[in-house]
């Protein structure tokens, strides 16, 4: 039964004149947004819960309740046909219109901690009261017409706290008014506790706080808006699907741990500069050791093994933190004594001498437990390679020399393996069956083969032009028993990456707009895509790793570090460096200390101001610069490397246009 309510008790009215632009009000296109089913969340940082925003714009609360709207002299309820924004493009502060004849109705949702909490701003920070929080609604209609108009709006709350909302105005020409709907996650036995709070207040503390943590974080900021705009919203991702420091993959779906997601995801934190985060979950990792030193996080699944080494040896890498390393050593070196022992179980006569035993993998799509598979020899191979590191940082040599033998006969048992296939790339079991995953990690996050490596141009050109009709728009297939037509973005990265550390910049570059094409208007990513129905799989929106491998493809895009050198600018659009156009790089973390870097580019080339990291200084600065935008002046200990110019220009306009050209 529906509650008749006081307006005035339940939300804020407001009648105030606006100066209101009709074209702008009405008449605009809505902005693109790839997805049907385009998800989204507001949430708090490492709480364990967020609330889901649906495609058709209900808020999921908890015990299955929702928060929905309706609007309208016919109280139409909202769809997919209003399109949510974030707030500056990243925040997590959700945005959406509707229109009912000359009255526009502006939403605005967001979370904030529970206005009862002893410490707010603590609150704001962890959950450190409980995990309950206050989802806002603020829903402003405004009279666009000439003459008087009446406006409505229903607000109901099903399932626990059930309660319906009613509010109505007769407007003025040219005047807004605004009501409140407050709605604690979990419902509360006094739904009226927070009626007198306010939404200003806690509104301008919700972006005092996102502003104020980026502020303190590197910043890069690109001439494209867009990518801007999403490396911030992809760091909010990570954030908020964090429960209490540890990294999940999503918020509401895949809600738990995985090392292979959260082994790039501590990496988009420590690039991020968010060190203390990245501290936290770090600590995740070390507790997913067995007692006979393999990492899983996934049941009888290899890679994660090489994987949570990395990404132990990744964060040592970037903090430059000995002692840490000290601590952490005995585990890295415990998985790789793993490694050694678990690749010598099958006789040296088998065809698969040398390499790990077959095992369940669902990247590869190969879940029965009898194949072998590459992407799991890469990933120990990996790990091995960094624990060598580690040990010789730490003057353990006898274990450096005894690893890096282990890792050199690692590599014979793979090249022995692949010799045997007679196809020119690695594939994705060494049966030859799969679907392509950890095979094409080849060259990231670290080599394990030479750039100029056959068989790494060869995997990319299999996936690229061949495997199942290869890519579809420009994404990499994956072909699995329930998704036999999906493409999926972030996978894709890593074949991205491996053009990258191969030179091929101009592919690097329209992989990136492809990439930034499937994103939604409040540019959050996805896993796969059923690209025919332009819907994300099981509804995996926002997804944090399709976040964070969109962070970190960006980031060395602009700065990346290979051994003991530093590249700058290796892969980045030819009219980011146009005149005009500015790159600003500041506080940004590398394996050698913080550094900073200011682009412009002018009439006559490009003017670079530089701080290079001081902590460890590379061996090797090189700066990648097209032949159209050389260098003004010159930089001291700084390479110069001039590539051909791009042929096509890539923007997100012009991704756009190109995708709608193509369809049927």
């Amino acid at each position: 039964m529906q509650k008749q309510v006081n307006v005035l008790a339940l939300g804020i009215l407001l009648v105030l004149p606006v100066f209101v632009n009709s074209s702008a009000l009405g008449a605009e296109e809505a902005p693109f947004d790839y997805f049907a089913n385009s998800w989204n969340v507001v949430g708090l940082r490492d709480y364990c819960y967020g609330a889901r925003v649906k495609p058709t714009n209900e808020v999921l609360l908890a015990n299955n309740g929702a928060l929905s709207f309706r609007f309208g002299q016919n109280l139409t309820p909202l769809s997919r046909q209003q399109t949510k924004t974030a707030l500056e493009g990243w925040m997590p502060v959700m945005l959406l219109s509707a229109k009912d004849g000359p009255v526009r109705y502006d939403f605005k949702y967001w979370a904030t901690p529970l206005p009862s909490v002893k410490d707010w701003r603590k609150a704001f920070n962890w959950p450190t009261e409980g995990e309950n929080f206050l989802v806002w609604a603020e829903v402003t209609a405004t009279n666009t017409g000439p003459l008087p108009a009446e406006a409505k709006l229903q607000a109901k709350r099903s399932g626990p706290g059930a309660q319906t909302q009613n509010f109505s105005w007769t407007l003025a020409p040219g005047t807004s008014a605004a009501a409140v709907v407050r709605a604690p996650f979990v419902a509360l036995k006094n739904p009226a506790a927070f009626d007198q709070e306010a939404p200003d207040v806690w509104l301008q503390r919700t972006t005092d706080y996102w502003n104020n943590l980026m502020a303190g974080a590197a910043r890069i900021k690109v001439p494209c808006q867009k990518a801007t705009e999403t490396l911030l919203a992809a760091r909010v991702c990570q954030l908020i699907a964090s429960d209490r420091g540890e990294l999940h993959a999503g918020e509401g779906f895949y809600d738990r741990f995985y090392i292979r997601d959260g082994a790039y995801q501590v990496m988009g934190l420590e690039e991020a500069g968010l060190s203390d985060a990245a501290a936290k979950a770090i600590e995740a990792f070390l507790r997913h050791q067995r007692p006979d030193g393999r990492f899983e996080s996934q049941t009888k699944q290899y890679d994660a093994n090489g994987q949570a080494v990395w990404a132990l040896w990744q964060y040592w890498k970037i903090t430059g933190d000995r002692a840490w390393l000290v601590k952490v050593y005995p585990q890295m070196r415990r998985a790789a004594d793993w490694t050694m022992k678990a690749r010598r179980l099958a006789p040296e006569d088998s065809p698969y001498a040398g390499l790990l035993p077959a095992a369940r993998a669902d990247g590869e799509c190969l879940w029965d437990g009898k194949h072998h598979i590459p992407g799991y020899d890469f990933w120990n191979l990996r790990g091995l390679l960094c624990t060598v590191d580690a040990a010789e940082a730490l003057g353990k040599t006898g274990e450096a020399e005894e690893l890096l033998e282990e890792a050199r006969l690692y590599r014979e048992a793979i090249n022995a393996a692949w010799k045997k296939l007679r196809v020119p790339h690695f594939p994705p079991s060494w049966e030859k069956a799969g679907t392509h995953w950890g095979n094409t990690e080849t060259l990231w996050p670290t080599p394990i083969f030479a750039a100029d490596d056959p068989r790494v141009a060869a995997s990319i050109e299999e996936v690229r032009q061949r495997y199942c009709g290869g890519y579809v728009e420009g994404t990499i297939r994956w072909v699995g028993h329930d998704f036999p037509v999906a493409i999926h973005p972030y996978m894709g990265v890593y074949t991205t990456m491996a053009d990258s550390v191969s030179g091929n910049d101009e592919q690097v570059v329209e992989d990136f707009y492809w990439y930034l094409l499937h994103s939604t208007a409040a540019n959050a990513f996805p896993e796969g895509i059923l690209f025919e129905t332009r819907t994300a799989w099981l509804d995996t929106i926002p997804h944090a790793l399709g976040a964070s491998n969109f962070a970190q493809m960006l980031r060395h895009m602009l700065l990346h570090e290979t051994g003991d050198e530093l590249h700058l600018l290796s892969a980045v659009p030819d009219w980011w460096l146009a005149e005009g156009q500015e790159i600003r790089i500041e506080r940004a973390p590398t394996h050698f200390g913080e550094m900073n870097l200011l682009v412009r580019g002018t009439k006559q080339g490009v003017e670079i101001k530089f701080d290079p990291p001081k902590r460890r200084p590379p061996k090797k600065i090189v700066l990648h610069l097209p032949l159209s935008r050389p260098l003004i002046g010159a930089l001291e200990g700084v390479e110069v490397v001039q590539r051909p110019e791009q042929k096509k220009h890539w923007d997100f306009p012009a991704v756009v246009n190109l995708y709608f050209s193509i369809q049927p």
